[in-house]
Formats: C-alpha cells, structure tokens, sequence
C-alpha cells in the first residue's frame, strides 16, 4: 500500500512542478487573463494541499 502511496505522491509533485512552471510563464505573459492566472493559482493550492496531506500521511517530509 506505501509503494502506491508513494507512487501517486511522486506523480503529484510532478504535477505541481509543471503547474508551477505554468504559473510563472502565464505571470510573466500580458496577454493572460487575470481570471485564468486566479484559476491556475487555485488549481496549484489545491495540489499542494493535496501533496502535504498525502505527504503526512506516508511520512514524507
């Protein structure tokens, strides 16, 4: 059961690293909408919150 923890913690940090590189390029582009940065800025707090609750539970810190 860890190793499938484990496995979709991995698979989630993923995720977040390429949101975040998402976040940035969007940050830095005039053309995006305020709406759609909020959105991906919501979007990337919710996998975060995810990450460290998935992160507390299987012990990883």
């Amino acid at each position: 059961m860890k190793d499938l923890i484990h496995e979709k913690f991995a698979r989630l940090m993923d995720e977040v690293e390429a949101l975040e590189d998402d976040v940035e390029q969007k940050e830095n582009n005039k053309s995006v909408s305020a709406q759609e940065l909020l959105n991906l800025k919501e979007k990337l707090a919710e996998m975060r919150n995810e990450l460290k609750r998935l992160s507390d539970g299987c012990g990883i810190h």
